[in-house]
């Protein structure tokens, strides 16, 4: 298939998901889909050696180009051949791919199922989690806005306090991650991309446990070392959450992570008797859990410093810590 009907393929899929295209800037590249989304969109065909190449427009790399405001934010799209083959990646984290590059040239090199992004003086970044990684349609709203179904709401709890744990990260001094695919959201119009990082650290981990790693809700780190890990619990099941935590420490067994579970004080029982598995026995001595409400509590000590981004708190996050009990018989059903 030719590259015109190629991404016209792309721009129909773009506009079936967010809304009307409206074309934007000068290059014929840049759009804004329904004010829910910018998309620089660029195409290649596969060269020799399993490889595409891309050269950006002016408007991707130009940090002073003012782009129209969205729910969702600015993505670079890279369509890799085929409209099942698309690339969507934060233009934040192509910004920093080119920085201090005098060009604004990209490499993908397709490994097996793994997807490669370089540039000249950066090393290479492993970009296979943006494969077709489009940002969720529905944006998260202010509270006194919100209008859905029960399963939007539930969403929006989610959001909710996964932007909560990032400003108590950032109140205790800590930078932030939430996985690749929650970057794009934003919580009473504070963007997620803003106030996280962009890349996460190798840590020594092998693809699959890094993959996963990847995918928790929100960590904390200080200096590259992970201090925190939250798995919030709204709408999914305790037991994924759960498991995505025990990778974790099996990655790292001699490590001093904090993890914790939060989740509505409702569903204090239902943490318990997930890690009363003998399959999580050994996350009972890190893992605690923190109730939704007491997030709330602690959001509201950090307001007075919000407006001086020097001063730091510390002990925001303590949990309840569970113990095995002696005898203790695993209830049927859960």
């Amino acid at each position: 298939m030719s590259a015109p009907f190629v991404l016209e393929e792309v721009l129909n899929l773009l506009q079936q998901r967010y809304g009307k295209r409206v074309l934007v800037g000068r290059s014929g590249r840049l759009w804004n889909f329904g004010k829910a989304i910018n998309c620089s969109i660029n195409y290649s065909k596969l060269l020799r050696g399993e490889k595409f190449f891309f050269g950006l427009s002016q408007e991707v790399a130009d940090k002073n180009f003012t782009y129209p405001p969205t729910d969702l934010g600015d993505f670079v799209i890279l369509v890799c051949g085929s409209h099942q083959e698309v690339l969507v990646l934060p233009r934040s984290l192509v910004l920093e791919m080119l920085e201090a590059v005098p060009t604004r040239k990209l490499d993908v090199f397709r490994e097996g199922g793994t997807y490669i992004l370089q540039t000249t003086q950066h090393p290479k970044l492993d970009v296979t989690e943006y494969l077709n990684a489009f940002p969720k349609d529905q944006p998260a709203q202010e509270e006194a806005t919100w209008v859905g179904t029960q399963g939007a709401e539930t969403d929006r709890a989610h959001v909710k306090f996964q932007s909560a744990l990032i400003d108590l990260g950032q109140a205790e001094g800590c930078s932030v991650w939430v996985p690749p695919s929650d970057r794009c959201l934003s919580y009473r119009r504070q963007a997620f991309a803003a106030r996280t990082i962009a890349r996460l650290p190798h840590f020594g981990f092998e693809e699959n446990t890094r993959r996963i790693v990847q995918n928790i809700d929100v960590l904390w780190l200080t200096r590259n070392v992970i201090r925190k890990a939250f798995e919030i619990e709204s709408s999914t099941a305790i037991y994924s959450g759960l498991l995505r935590l025990n990778d974790l420490v099996l990655a790292q067994p001699n490590n001093q992570i904090e993890l914790f579970i939060v989740a509505s004080r409702s569903k204090r029982h239902k943490v318990f008797n997930q890690l009363m598995r003998p399959s999580f026995h050994p996350l009972i001595p890190q893992c605690a859990f923190f109730a939704f409400e007491d997030l709330e509590e602690q959001l509201k000590k950090i307001e007075p410093a919000r407006s001086d981004r020097s001063v730091r708190i510390t002990g925001l996050i303590k949990g309840e810590r569970f113990t095995l009990p002696d005898a203790y018989v695993y209830p049927t059903g859960a």
